[in-house]
């Protein structure tokens, strides 16, 4: 409830949300940028890459960086369905390095002696759980937004609805956790 509030307060405007719940292997494909292993058999590590050996199994878990079996962990923390959150759509000018700023540092010490008014400054436990993710720029958000939100088309939504948010006044719906165009007919009642 506090993060939504923030988010909230800090006039983003929310385009979807949704409660969901990720087991293992859907956390193990939204975070595989940090599993180490792509799909030539390699291992990026920072510049260079290097070969993997491949496991009959499957991706080897433990060429990743080191954060990211804690992550797929964290995240699908209650087998199989996973522990509850929230996945927001956001928009706002500037949305992504806003959001980011707002979020404060990955790491939370860091976050509650540089930010401690940030979303993870406030309520982050460690650099594993600390509260909130971001995209990192308007292509992963795009990314990330499929693959949360599979049935949302971007594209349509920054043709017909983002023009009537811009033009009328956009209403929170608290029910729906989000907002909708507040017409002018519910103008003229509230």
């Amino acid at each position: 409830q506090a993060v939504h509030a923030a988010i909230l307060r800090h006039r983003f405007l929310i385009v979807r949300a949704k409660e969901l719940r990720c087991g293992a292997e859907q956390s193990r494909r939204f975070y595989r940028e940090h599993a180490g292993t792509s799909g030539a058999g390699g291992c990026r590590s920072g510049m260079l890459t290097r070969p993997v050996p491949r496991c009959r199994l499957g991706p080897c878990l433990s060429a990743g960086r080191f954060f990211y079996q804690r992550l797929v962990e964290f995240m699908a923390r209650d087998v199989p369905r996973g522990g509850p959150m929230w996945a927001y759509i956001l928009a706002h000018e500037d949305a992504v390095p806003l959001w980011r700023s707002l979020m404060g540092p990955t790491k939370v010490f860091r976050a509650r002696h540089s930010d401690p008014d940030s979303i993870r400054g406030a309520y982050g436990l460690t650099d594993t759980r600390n509260t909130t993710h971001g995209s990192d720029s308007p292509a992963s958000a795009s990314r990330e937004i499929a693959f949360f939100f599979p049935e949302f088309d971007e594209q349509r939504w920054y043709e017909q609805e983002e023009p009537r948010l811009r033009r009328g006044r956009p209403c929170h719906s608290a029910e729906e956790r989000q907002h909708r165009e507040l017409g002018a007919r519910q103008a003229q009642v509230t």
